[in-house]
């Protein structure tokens, strides 16, 4: 029998139920989260009876235990739990301790395991780490469960409600941290928080200068733009934004070959880089662990921030999945979870599958995600990049972009097109009188 501090918090929560069976209701302790042997037991047939629509009293407990009453000390110990409740008015507070020294227990048990894992079986560090890390975070995501949670009064959401619709309306529409687009600010609304966005095409349509001009907007905007490159070295990716501030020639970066003209911008541009609140992550075999913890450090410093993923097929899960189509749904629920745990942006670029080059229509569609039907599901917006002078040599849309928004949960879709300055990696605004 295992007894830690939490002993007596165990039994007030079983004695008040028995003493008020309908505290049942706003339970949300699991039988696994006490740590007497008797008292998991018990809360295992309280949660059989509560299921079961039965009345939960001392005779049905012990008809529910059946063989194993006396591993619950039987109907004497029943009669001792509800004994010792005075009052349940603390009930939530007893719950609290209860769930707080289970959370101690598995931390030390998981901490042993670690130890344990690192001196035995084969040499994959990483994967031993990176399997810890996904134990202790499932740990810490149940410690910031609030005793807040579940149903309230719809009212109850409204307040501060008017300060905040002034607060909107002094944005003029931009509630958010504006992207890189005029019209797409004017349906989003902005980069929301706690959004998962995921911009998505085929390679060449221009995914990551899209992502490059978007950080840059948004830091502009007064932002923190964290960007996690999983594909491009951090000096690549830099270069290219140097390129789109300084409206520089992507071939003269690549060969240095400034004239007096470009020096200028390039030295400008470089000033104004090196001023902007601007991140950048190039770890080889980034993992979605990894990722969590960076911005969880970088929240401190940055409370308002665009996570950027190039891309997120590119990101490992940390530990094995018996499929490719399973790590990527578990990656998909994980960027949702940082948006929403650390109140921030996150901006996934993605992979299109090659069965959009199979069709006359080579503009994308919901189906082209691929490998995981999560993604659709877990994002909040969805854009899909197309060029059709890309397709089409003879096209009239010469190096324009068309940005479709293919999801939008709380504002539509619609298609906005920008001008692709694919020479220095930059997304224009499209001159309206030209259109």
């Amino acid at each position: 029998m295992e007894i830690d501090n939490s002993y007596g918090a165990e039994t007030e929560v079983l004695g008040s139920i028995i003493k008020s069976p309908e505290l049942m209701d706003s339970c949300f302790l699991s039988p696994e989260e006490f740590g007497d042997d008797r008292h998991r037991l018990i809360m295992k047939f309280l949660q059989h009876l509560h299921a079961d629509n039965i009345p939960v009293d001392l005779t049905s407990i012990c008809r529910e235990a059946g063989k194993d009453v006396d591993k619950i000390g039987g109907p004497a110990y029943l009669l001792e739990l509800r004994g010792t409740v005075i009052t349940t008015i603390n009930f939530d507070y007893h719950q609290s301790v209860v769930r707080e020294a289970y959370i101690e227990r598995r931390t030390a048990q998981e901490m042993q395991a670690m130890v344990r894992e690192v001196y035995t079986g084969d040499g994959d560090i990483k994967g031993k780490l990176a399997k810890g890390q996904a134990k202790l975070e499932e740990l810490v995501e149940l410690a910031n469960k609030s005793l807040g949670g579940g149903l309230r009064r719809m009212g109850g959401a409204l307040e501060g409600h008017v300060e905040l619709l002034r607060e909107r309306k002094k944005k003029k529409g931009v509630t958010g941290t504006r992207t890189l687009s005029k019209d797409l600010n004017r349906i989003t609304g902005g980069h929301q928080p706690t959004d998962l966005e995921v911009i998505a095409a085929r390679p060449s349509m221009g995914k990551t200068a899209c992502m490059i001009c978007d950080a840059l907007a948004a830091a502009q905007d007064g932002a923190a733009s964290v960007i996690f490159s999983g594909e491009m070295p951090d000096l690549q990716i830099t270069e290219r934004a140097i390129c789109a501030l300084a409206n520089l020639d992507n071939s003269k970066m690549r060969t240095g070959m400034f004239d007096d003209s470009d020096w200028d911008r390039y030295s400008f541009a470089r000033t104004q880089l090196e001023q902007l609140p601007i991140y950048i992550d190039d770890t080889p075999g980034m993992t979605i662990q990894h990722i969590r913890k960076e911005v969880k450090k970088m929240i401190k410093v940055h409370p308002k921030m665009i996570v950027y993923v190039d891309y997120l097929q590119l990101i490992g899960g940390g530990r094995r999945f018996d499929s490719r189509r399973e790590e990527v749904n578990y990656i998909s629920k994980q960027l949702k979870s940082i948006a929403r745990v650390y109140n921030v942006t996150v901006v996934a670029l993605a992979q299109l599958s090659r069965d959009v080059e199979k069709r006359q229509d080579k503009r994308p569609m919901m189906s082209d995600l691929g490998e995981s039907g999560a993604i659709e599901q877990d994002a909040d917006i969805i854009t899909f990049l197309y060029r059709d002078d890309y397709y089409d040599k003879e096209s009239e849309k010469k190096n324009i972009v068309e940005i479709i928004l293919a999801k939008g949960r709380n504002v539509g879709t619609g298609v906005v097109e920008m001008a692709f300055l694919k020479n220095i990696g930059k997304f224009a605004e499209i001159d309206q009188s030209q259109k």
